[in-house]
């Protein structure tokens, strides 16, 4: 049996017999406690723009709202200025002065509720296409740009998941992460300028479960083991990681 044998049929639309697409909430909450299951649905009959308005709402209140508050606009600059000195800038009494200025307004509070729902659609575009590039073009797949959008946008809940629960703390502590709260470095008693540091401050415990659900989702569409997919993308990863921990520690 053909690859593509195995795979039509499951791309097949769903018939007034079938299995109906559970709601939007219930979607969002099997992907959560139940992402085979859901998958499974949603390969079906590929749904894209409740899951992207979801992921897109959530995110853009949970980092733009705080930043309408004092603590919340003093973490967003900390986190600025030290994004501005690991790329090797120099931030001056000037340059932090006229940062900490437009930082008392509410304006990044609206540009963040606003970007969001600009970057994170085209996001997930590019990330569709990268998958289905490589699974359709490299592994033979015959899956639909449209079916790749939906396993996307529907594992993206995970992500925003983090998001909703991290930005909040941080805002409140005054103090925001690039990693976020629950990467491996603040588990690991080392240097925090030493390339290990480095590497298990890039690995993020939400990351790798978004990645395992996403692979789930490949998997199913693509009538894959989820084991293989799961370790072609945690290895990525990996590597990236590696790649850039090597750079920032040096």
């Amino acid at each position: 049996m053909t690859e593509s044998t195995m795979t039509d049929p499951q791309l097949a639309p769903t018939t007034p017999d079938g299995p109906a697409l559970p709601g939007l909430l219930a979607r969002v909450i099997g992907v959560i406690t139940s992402p085979g299951e859901t998958f499974a649905h949603v390969v079906r009959t590929p749904k894209v723009s409740g899951a992207l308005f979801v992921v897109c709402l959530v995110t853009a209140l949970a980092q733009g709202l705080p930043q309408f508050t004092e603590s919340g606009r003093a973490a967003a600059l900390e986190m600025q200025v030290q994004g501005m000195e690991r790329m090797g800038m120099t931030v001056t009494d000037e340059m932090y002065n006229a940062m900490a200025a437009r930082s008392l307004s509410n304006t990044a509070g609206y540009i963040t509720l606003v970007t969001t729902f600009l970057f994170t659609p085209v996001a997930t575009v590019i990330i569709t296409a990268i998958f289905w590039a490589l699974f359709n073009t490299i592994m033979g797949g015959t899956a639909t740009f449209k079916h790749v959008m939906a396993v996307v946008a529907h594992s993206q809940i995970i992500t925003t998941l983090s998001i909703a629960i991290a930005a909040p703390i941080m805002f409140m502590r005054g103090q925001m992460s690039a990693s976020g709260i629950a990467n491996l470095g603040a588990l690991v008693p080392l240097d925090e300028t030493s390339f290990l540091a480095k590497f298990f401050g890039m690995i993020d415990l939400f990351v790798i479960w978004w990645l395992v659900v996403l692979a789930i989702g490949l998997a199913t569409l693509y009538k894959r083991t989820i084991n293989g997919v799961a370790t072609g993308l945690l290895a990525t990863y990996a590597v990236i990681a590696l790649v850039a921990a090597y750079f920032l520690a040096g």
